[in-house]
């Protein structure tokens, strides 16, 4: 029984030290750990050990004997705390001062959300049936993706057109604001030149003849002017809204802007 007590208070103490060495961050294998203690608890089981202990002394062993998966999970959070540990010390090693600073991976990059965005800012026209209607347009755009997509801001002036029944001048349109969603396509492209197509929806804060909606189809076509020699980009585009005959009266919005765009 003496030497039965002996085996089992050697092999505690041979626990302790393994999971003191865990702790302190030796990198000591969990297998090892929870080999140790299965033995001590198949050797007690084995001799009888438990049946002869005193009260007093069964007490202790109950306080001493961990479930495998205790065990387990108390390693799982040295584990997590000697992580933690590392990425303080790390950070406080990467800072030139001396302070500490909040770890981050050297993997982790930071990106721009509009990094090829373009601003365009122009003049334009308005016309009908190939004949002015005597409207001013001034248009802001803003492309992104490549050129693939383009949102735009407008405002129109007053416009005037002859071509009714009566064959005399009335006004067709009041001065308002348009806006216009759309996807573009390349249709061509040849060294400084580009022909592009676009297709979207635009928004009318009026309604007059020209549409009796405020949400219209939009499209364009237009050209692109790119020279190396000129820090600038020129887009000639003829564009047309309209509600696709939803709605009557819809003679649609025709004009034509040129925008600009300066590099640096």
């Amino acid at each position: 029984m003496t030497l039965s007590c002996n085996f089992i208070c050697i092999q505690l103490r041979e626990v302790f030290v393994l999971m003191n060495m865990k702790k302190n961050g030796k990198g000591m294998n969990r297998v090892a750990v929870v080999a140790a203690l299965a033995g001590v608890l198949m050797f007690a089981s084995a001799t009888g050990v438990g049946a002869g202990l005193h009260e007093v002394d069964r007490v202790s062993w109950d306080t001493l004997e961990l479930s495998l998966l205790e065990t387990d999970e108390a390693l799982r959070t040295a584990d997590a705390a000697w992580d933690n540990t590392q990425l303080m010390a790390y950070a406080e090693t990467s800072n030139a001062g001396g302070s500490t600073v909040p770890y981050v991976r050297p993997d982790r990059r930071r990106s721009s959300i509009c990094d090829d965005c373009e601003f365009h800012i122009g003049v334009g026209g308005t016309y009908h049936s190939f004949e002015a209607t005597g409207g001013e347009v001034i248009p802001v755009t803003m492309t992104w993706d490549r050129g693939r997509w383009e949102f735009a801001v407008f405002h129109f002036s007053e416009q005037t057109s002859s071509d009714n029944e009566e064959n005399v001048e009335r006004l067709v349109a009041r001065p308002y604001w348009g806006t216009s969603m759309s996807r573009r396509f390349k249709l061509y492209e040849r060294g400084p030149l580009r022909a592009i197509f676009g297709f979207g929806l635009s928004y009318r804060t009026e309604t007059d003849i020209l549409s009796a909606t405020h949400w219209n189809f939009s499209s364009q076509l237009g050209l692109r002017f790119q020279s190396p020699r000129f820090p600038a980009i020129f887009e000639l585009s003829a564009r047309h809204w309209s509600n696709g005959g939803v709605k009557t009266p819809n003679r649609g919005q025709d004009f034509t802007i040129l925008t600009v765009r300066f590099d640096h």
